[in-house]
């Protein structure tokens, strides 16, 4: 978000584009008005002329009949209530009256879907405002923008698909007096089909499991613990959690949400009710008053309701962000998606402002159940650790050879003390924010000036200097071998994805880049036609009627042909000439889709290995020939 506020600006990013709700209704108005103009015209001329040339009309009554249909012209008539409108109606023949009640009802469709807009477009607004006042109205504003905002983009995803369609129609009819009806059926499945997205994207509900990884520690487990968080609760005048969860993350957090705890041994407890996050890597790094900060502050959240409000809110924006997908989806919806997700952008202010005075209200309440300097103390000593855990676990990631082991919680408790003397000088300290699973916490400099704290580099680096175990910590049965037991599995995880990872970027040179990429990618072999084989392996397809391989980075291009059986051609680029190569396939559709799904998972391996290889020397890569592939039909 602040990336789009600087550079582009919030109108040209979120603004601008919604104003392409009004895309499809004005350029339909001024369509359908020059139509009705047209034919109004025609009527009117056709119309003189037979009543100067009838005989038993008198003069008075000829001018009286000209300057009537003057007044009320077809499009005028075909709507009006005037009884001379009902007695012109019944005159008329009917593909005339269909043709001008269509019209006058695609006008009046324009119409609404324009009013409807700037409705919507203020409507948002005065949500928007309300919506900073306090926690209780930002719930009902989006609880109530939601219920409209569906309600509304359903509506005028179905108006703009009705005026599509009719233009369809419409189009052809005017200026070549014709209708074609494959142009009809496809705008009319392309209407349906945004339609149907989009009213089975209000019905779905998405998935919002949030899973933690972590031990959930009982009475039984830390006594000491839950007394004395029991006492710190107290404090803040509320009641204690219900849960404690203990992991290895580099935050503490604290949530109403329903969550699911999963353990070493990847066994899911799900827990309802006010649950509180505890890392237990920081634990061990922050100093007891230190520690009671992190723990006030948090504490502080429920205090003041910030997690129940979390809580209505939460499910109400992922329904709305699951809405966005289907109205993107959709195809002739997206103008409407541009509308519906600047009210998301303008939301997300709102969310981001009131978030912020609900980080500074819990730092003022855990510097005054402490000390300032206790709160600030410990907001860099967590944001010091981790920056020092996320560049440490750049440097695992961008290693180009696979870990026998990741000893990354070895390194980190190695070198946190002497990585903490040049943290004040090497990083703009002031501008880091501490991590949360839920929310965006304000820069640390703000929080830091918010509760009293001069932050200097002396102040700061003298702040960090304390390397003794926390007592908070030490009040957790087994803590070390808790703590430890989750490393050795998030290390595994790591070591386990960053060998997935490796198999992407090696083009191999040797018989253990081979090895490894041949774990992820090994040879296939599947039914083409006539039950005749089609081999894969990591760097080429074989098959028996060809002269030899293809390699996958002489692939250009693949299109699926149905015309005369099913088919591949490969277009392959070799000694600076394409060639189209043909892979007849199976009947089968099973065994089809086995062929092109190993052949594009197989190819975007391979493009992605030349890509990264070329960005090693390149500081400015460009993508192989055949990153452009696509499956064609």
């Amino acid at each position: 978000m602040s990336e789009d506020f600087s550079k582009l600006g919030f109108a040209k990013t979120y603004i601008y584009p919604a104003l392409a709700l009004f895309l499809i209704p004005i350029a339909c108005l001024f369509f359908y008005s020059y139509v009705q103009s047209v034919y109004d015209q025609q009527f009117l001329d056709a119309a003189i002329a037979d009543i100067r040339t009838d005989p038993q009309l008198k003069q008075d009554e000829k001018e009286g009949l000209i300057a009537f249909y003057t007044t009320y012209p077809p499009s005028s008539l075909i709507v009006s209530s005037i009884p001379t409108a009902a007695a012109w109606r019944e005159i008329q023949d009917t593909q005339y009256l269909v043709e001008q009640y269509s019209l006058a009802w695609a006008v009046r469709i324009c119409w609404a879907c324009i009013l409807g807009g700037i409705a919507a477009f203020v409507l948002t607004g005065i949500g928007v405002i309300l919506s900073l006042q306090s926690q209780s109205m930002q719930y009902v504003s989006l609880l109530v923008g939601w219920h409209l905002l569906r309600l509304f983009c359903t509506l005028e995803v179905i108006a703009q698909g009705l005026l599509v369609f009719s233009l369809s129609f419409w189009i052809p009819a005017f200026f070549f007096n014709i209708y074609i009806v494959k142009i009809l059926l496809l705008f009319a499945i392309l209407a349906l089909g945004a339609i149907g997205v989009v009213i089975a994207a209000i019905f779905k509900r998405p998935s919002d499991d949030f899973v933690v990884q972590g031990k959930i520690l009982t009475r039984e487990m830390a006594p000491q613990l839950w007394y004395d968080l029991e006492l710190l609760s107290s404090k803040m005048q509320t009641a204690p959690p219900d849960h404690v969860i203990a992991g290895i993350d580099d935050n503490f957090f604290v949530t109403q949400l329903p969550i699911k705890v999963q353990d070493k041994n990847e066994e899911v407890q799900t827990l309802t009710g006010r649950s509180l996050f505890v890392s237990l890597s920081l634990l061990k790094k922050l100093p007891g008053q230190e520690a009671d900060a992190v723990l006030l502050h948090e504490l502080a959240h429920f205090s003041g309701n910030d997690t129940l409000y979390s809580q209505r809110i939460a499910p109400l924006l992922a329904r709305y962000d699951h809405f966005l997908e289907g109205l993107y989806e959709g195809g002739l919806s997206r103008p409407v998606f541009y509308f519906a997700v600047m009210f998301r952008a303008l939301y997300e202010i709102s969310l981001g402002s009131l978030s912020r005075q609900r980080e500074f209200r819990a730092d003022r309440l855990a510097a005054s159940g402490t000390s300032p300097h206790d709160m600030a103390h410990a907001l860099l000593r967590i944001t010091a650790y981790s920056q020092y855990r996320a560049e440490l676990e750049k440097e695992f990631f961008d290693a180009e050879e696979a870990h026998e082991q990741v000893n990354l919680s070895e390194r980190i408790d190695g070198g946190f003390l002497a990585y903490t003397h040049s943290f004040v000088d090497k990083h703009n300290v002031g501008e880091l924010a501490t991590a949360h699973p839920f929310d965006s916490h304000p820069p640390l400099q703000q929080r830091l000036e918010a509760i009293g704290f001069r932050a200097t580099p002396d102040a700061m680096r003298n702040a960090l200097y304390d390397e003794s175990i926390g007592t908070w910590f030490q009040k957790i049965e087994s803590a070390e071998m808790l703590e430890r037991d989750q490393w050795n599995a998030y290390e595994e995880q790591f070591r386990q994805f960053h060998e997935n990872i490796l198999a992407y970027r090696y083009i191999p040179s040797n018989e253990q880049e081979q090895e490894l990429v041949e774990k992820f990618f090994p040879p296939v072999t599947h039914t083409a036609a006539k039950d005749r084989p089609v081999a894969f392996d990591f760097e080429k397809v074989t098959y028996e009627d060809w002269d030899g391989p293809i390699y996958y980075r002489e692939i250009e291009s693949m299109t699926l042909e149905n015309e005369w059986g099913a088919r591949l051609d490969l277009v392959v680029k070799r000694n600076g000439k394409n060639k189209t190569i043909k892979l007849p396939l199976s009947k089968k559709s099973n065994e089809q889709q086995e062929v092109m799904s190993t052949l594009e998972s197989y190819y975007g391996r391979a493009a992605s290995a030349i890509a990264h290889q070329q960005s090693l020397n390149d500081p400015e890569p460009t993508l192989p020939p055949g990153d452009t592939f696509s499956m064609e039909t």
